[in-house]
C-alpha cells in the first residue's frame, strides 16, 4: 500500500512538473531587447493565461543561433521572418508556421526597403563603393533584399559596395541617421518609425509573406501545436490590439506553402558575397 501510495504521489508530482514546464519563446532581434520585451510580453502573458503553462523568453542576438537552437530542441515557439523560416524549414521539417501577423493595413504581406538619410539626397546609383548597413545574413531585409534592389534599380550588387552587418533593423536605421552608413536595408515598418528622424525610402521590394509564429513539432505534441494555432486565431481584437506594434493587428492562419515566393527568390537571387568587415 505504501509503495502504491508513493507511486501515486510521484506520478502526481511528475504531472504537475510537466504542466508547469515553460514554453520557450524566441523573438527575432528586430529592435533592442527592452523594446522586444515590451512588444511581446502581453502575448506571452495571454498564452500563459489561456494554456495554464508558463511561457518565457529565450534570447539570441544572431539569427543563425536561433535556427540552430530551434533545431536542437531549445526553442518551442519563435517569431520568424520569411527567410529565416524557409531556411529553418529546409533543414528542419518539424518547424510549423501557426499564424502570420498582419500589418497595420490588415494584410499579412510586408515589404523590405533600402533607405538613406533624406538630407544627404542620395540616389541609388551613388551607392556604389559606399558603406551600407545590413541587419544579418539570414534577415529577409538583409543581403537578399538589398542585393536584389541594388541590381534592379542601380545596375550593381552588394559586391560593389562596402557593407557591414549591424544586427537589428533598428540599428541600421540609427546608423543611417547618425551618418555611420550611407544607406541600409530594413523592414518598411521600421523605416516609417524613424521617418521623423530623416529616413527616406529609396526602393522597396515586392510584397513578401508576413512574419509568423512558428511552433516546434519536435518539442510540442501535435494536439498542443493545434491548440496554440486555434488559440491565436480566436484571439479577440480587444486583446491583440494591446500587444506590441509588430503583432497588434491580428493574425491569419499560416501554411508552409505561403512561402513559395521567398524560396524562389532565395534560389535565384542569393548573392555570392565577400566577407563583411
Amino acid at each position: 500500500m505504501k509503495v502504491l501510495l508513493g507511486l501515486c504521489l510521484f506520478l502526481v508530482w511528475q504531472a504537475q512538473s510537466l504542466a508547469a514546464e515553460a514554453l520557450r519563446f524566441a523573438p527575432l532581434p528586430l529592435e533592442n531587447r527592452e523594446t522586444v520585451i515590451r512588444q511581446f510580453s502581453p502575448l506571452l502573458a495571454y498564452l500563459q493565461t489561456k494554456t495554464g503553462q508558463p511561457v518565457r523568453f529565450v534570447f539570441y542576438d544572431n539569427y543563425d543561433d536561433i535556427l540552430q537552437a530551434f533545431a536542437n530542441a531549445q526553442i518551442d515557439l519563435a517569431y520568424l521572418g520569411p527567410l529565416p523560416y524557409t531556411r529553418l524549414r529546409q533543414s528542419f521539417t518539424q518547424a510549423e508556421p501557426l499564424v502570420q501577423f498582419r500589418e497595420a493595413d490588415g494584410s499579412v504581406l510586408y515589404r523590405c526597403v533600402l533607405a538613406a538619410f533624406r538630407g544627404d539626397r542620395i540616389r541609388l546609383p551613388a551607392l556604389k563603393n559606399r558603406t551600407l548597413g545590413l541587419t544579418q545574413p539570414l534577415s529577409t531585409c538583409g543581403d537578399l533584399s538589398v542585393n536584389g534592389l541594388l541590381k534592379k534599380h542601380a545596375g550593381f550588387g552588394l559586391q560593389q559596395t562596402s557593407y557591414r552587418y549591424l544586427g537589428t533593423h533598428e540599428a541600421v536605421a540609427l546608423a543611417i541617421v547618425s551618418g555611420e552608413v550611407a544607406a541600409g536595408g530594413m523592414k518598411e515598418a521600421i523605416a516609417r518609425k524613424y521617418a521623423g528622424l530623416g529616413l527616406e525610402v529609396l526602393a522597396q521590394t515586392e510584397l513578401l509573406p508576413g512574419f509568423a509564429l512558428v511552433a516546434n513539432r519536435g518539442t510540442l505534441k501535435p494536439e498542443h501545436v493545434e491548440q496554440l494555432r486555434k488559440l491565436m486565431l480566436a484571439t479577440p481584437e480587444s486583446i491583440y490590439k494591446e500587444w506590441g506594434a509588430p503583432i497588434r493587428h491580428g493574425v491569419n492562419r499560416a501554411a508552409d506553402g505561403d512561402y513559395a515566393s521567398v524560396r524562389a527568390l532565395d534560389a535565384t537571387s542569393r548573392p555570392a558575397l565577400k566577407n563583411s568587415p
